[in-house]
């Protein structure tokens, strides 16, 4: 039986011009996640990440905590994981989100900033999923997907002797997989993505005639009154 900790990146940089690399408060929701998973469980038998630099700084501060070689010498980078891109489907679904900047000014405008960002998201991620515009997009909905479940398979084909293997992700590969396995209806996707917290901790396991979610989004790791600042969703 194969065990497989998908695990969300650390916070990243929201509304800035490079949003793929950790904010101070992702190193150290990766750090702490890291010494708490070190406690429980014993080194990872392998380990397997994106290419976004997000998962790297992610991976390299939760595995000093299992005190596992932080450098990833050993890990296996598998763009196949990486995390659709969310600024291009977001500018061709408005024209005010073309640059971060603009969007931002056009999100700080609103009556309501949070609850419009989420409605334009759902509204742009939606249009993506429908597959009625593949032309606009660097890369389509159905791409993405197929993608995604061909690192599923490699990863577990390539460690099939392996007990236990962390994979530092995104939320959009995490959403596809579980959305998959538990029979979510696609257009249900976004409402699942939404929940799944930084750092958070799913857990897939794989019997060999059988893959299956055994938890989802798990973050006990921060749930103590002195963590409760860690719990975030970009």
């Amino acid at each position: 039986m194969t065990t497989l900790y998908l695990i969300r990146h650390g916070q990243a940089s929201f509304g800035q011009e490079n949003y793929d690399q950790l904010s101070e408060l992702g190193q150290q929701q990766a750090t702490h996640m890291g010494n708490v998973l070190a406690r429980r469980l014993p080194n990872f038998d392998a380990v397997c990440l994106g290419t976004m630099l997000r998962h790297q700084q992610t991976a390299s501060n939760c595995l000093e905590g299992f005190e596992q070689v932080s450098e990833q010498t050993d890990a296996v980078f598998d763009a196949g994981w990486n995390e659709y891109d969310h600024q291009d489907i977001l500018r061709q679904y408005r024209p005010e989100f073309i640059t971060s900047k603009s969007m931002m000014e056009y999100i700080s405008q609103q009556a309501d900033p949070k609850q419009a960002f989420e409605a334009d998201f759902n509204g742009a991620i939606n249009r993506w999923i429908a597959g009625e515009n593949d032309q606009d997009y660097v890369e389509t909905w159905r791409a993405f997907a197929c993608r995604v479940h061909q690192a599923l398979k490699t990863t577990l084909a390539s460690n099939a002797d392996k007990k236990r293997i962390a994979v530092f992700t995104s939320g959009g590969p995490i959403s596809l997989i579980t959305q998959h396995l538990l029979g979510v209806p696609e257009e249900k996707i976004m409402q699942m993505n939404w929940t799944l917290l930084n750092c958070g901790v799913t857990k897939v396991v794989s019997t060999g005639s059988r893959l299956f979610v055994a938890s989802l989004n798990e973050h006990t790791h921060f749930e103590a009154a002195e963590h409760k600042h860690f719990i975030t969703y970009t």
